[in-house]
């Protein structure tokens, strides 16, 4: 199992010409390993107590000899698993090898005729072995471990698991969501089983499959719905660089003595709002459109990530079923969170440059007066530049209260046609003060 920021290549030892599972020899270690791997733990343990663990691609992918890859649905050759993380799954030098099966619908039929093949791989192969299982790929392989597990769980030194978008996620799977669903070729498999191998589960975040709520959110139901079709499919974690993604991580013993790492890769953008972008991708309004759209996403994220039992994943572990309630605490957290995020009412904030405007009001345009204060509020809310909410050009000067005042008493201003036009000749002709 990878561990700290360093990446762990297992030990390759010469097996006999009888390859099978139950005659792998364990890997040697050396004096240096316990040293290593202490030194390793501390640091995954620094990371984790910090939050989000950070270039933790070696806390993520495993190395071994022999990689062996089931496929998801509609890949019965199992040739894209090498394209996952950006084609790093498998390392130069290692042997790839795909299994063969189905991978058909309904599930249930293809995840048991796959179990051979995937047996006979493991067999055939030499050194250490990576069985990595993306999808329904990743059934084939859990059932094919609850096998081992049932069997005195053999050579457990040389046999890693990686489960990518797997159902059977503790906190977060569809399946452990719903342990006692069964339907026509649908029957849940409930959380991961514990066992002794080490285990790697890298889930996207708000994949249906491997991401689902825990709570009967609607924002977070659909939400999921959206990522099944924009996170769940072969280009999500084909996309991903695991050295460079943002993700949350969590590294625990298992209940069976092995060593299970939870990966949450963050997404950048909700699914839900994707079909949004789409559209405005495809029209040409992009530039209209996503400001909008980014300045809502923020306050929409809260409202879905409240579906769900935590986002620091450090729950991972914890088999968590759907429920239809939400728990308050999740609620008070979301409206706390909430007020970080809402926009701010703008109020305005240089009260005394505008008392000391030097221009003087006519008392035939009081139309000018409130526009002054219309303007700066414009100003503060859409951020101009200041000064420029009027003309500026008059130096500063004492205001002319014997104008203002005589333009004011003087009937004749508001008893001639020629007013507006006779004052501001007026004005115009008027020195600076």
């Amino acid at each position: 199992m990878l561990c700290g920021s360093l990446r762990v290549r297992r030990s390759s030892p010469t097996l006999p010409e009888s390859t099978t599972l139950a005659k792998h020899r364990k890997a040697r270690r050396t004096a240096a390993a316990p040293a290593f791997f202490a030194g390793a733990t501390a640091a995954i343990s620094t990371a984790l107590a910090l939050g989000h663990a950070t270039n933790a691609t070696a806390a993520t992918i495993p190395t071994a000899d022999t990689v062996i890859g089931v496929g998801g649905w509609r890949n019965p050759t199992s040739d894209r698993i090498p394209n996952k993380f950006e084609g790093e799954l498998v390392q130069p030098g290692e042997t790839f090898v795909g299994v063969q099966y189905p991978a058909e619908l309904p599930v249930d039929p293809s995840v048991a005729a796959g179990q051979k093949p995937l047996g006979d791989a493991v067999d055939a192969a030499s050194g250490s072995v990576l069985i990595v299982g993306y999808s329904e790929g990743s059934l084939v392989a859990e059932r094919y471990k609850r096998g081992l597990v049932a069997s005195g769980a053999p050579n457990t030194d040389d046999v890693a698991f990686m489960f990518i978008a797997a159902p059977f996620v503790p906190n977060g799977g569809v399946y452990s969501r719903f342990p006692g669903l069964r339907l026509p070729g649908f029957t849940s498999t409930g959380a991961a089983a514990p066992s002794p191998y080490d285990e790697t589960f890298v889930t996207l975040e708000y994949d249906l499959i491997g991401d689902f709520p825990a709570y009967a959110n609607p924002l977070s139901l659909a939400n999921a719905l959206a990522g099944l079709v924009y996170v769940h499919g072969d280009q999500g974690p084909d996309n991903v660089d695991l050295e460079t993604a943002p993700k949350a991580v969590k590294v625990v013993t298992s209940e069976a003595g092995g060593t299970d790492t939870y990966i949450l890769v963050r997404a950048e953008h909700l699914p839900l709002l994707q079909p949004i972008r789409d559209l405005a991708a495809a029209t040409g309004t992009t530039v209209v459109v996503e400001p909008f759209v980014g300045a809502v996403e923020p306050t929409l994220r809260l409202l879905v990530d409240m579906g769900y039992t935590d986002r620091d994943y450090q729950n991972a572990d914890k088999p968590t079923r759907f429920s239809l309630i939400t728990p308050p605490d999740r609620i008070i957290e979301t409206a706390a969170a909430m007020k970080k995020v809402a926009p701010k009412a703008v109020a305005p904030d240089e009260k005394p440059a505008e008392q000391s405007e030097p221009e003087p009001q006519k008392a035939d345009e009081p139309e000018s007066k409130p526009s002054v204060k219309r303007n700066t509020l414009l100003r503060n809310v859409f951020g101009g530049p200041k000064g420029k909410h009027r003309a500026d050009t008059t130096p500063a000067a004492e205001p002319e209260p014997s104008r203002q005042d005589s333009a004011t008493n003087d009937p004749a201003d508001n008893g001639t046609t020629g007013t507006d036009s006779d004052t501001s000749t007026d004005e115009k002709d008027q020195p600076a003060a």
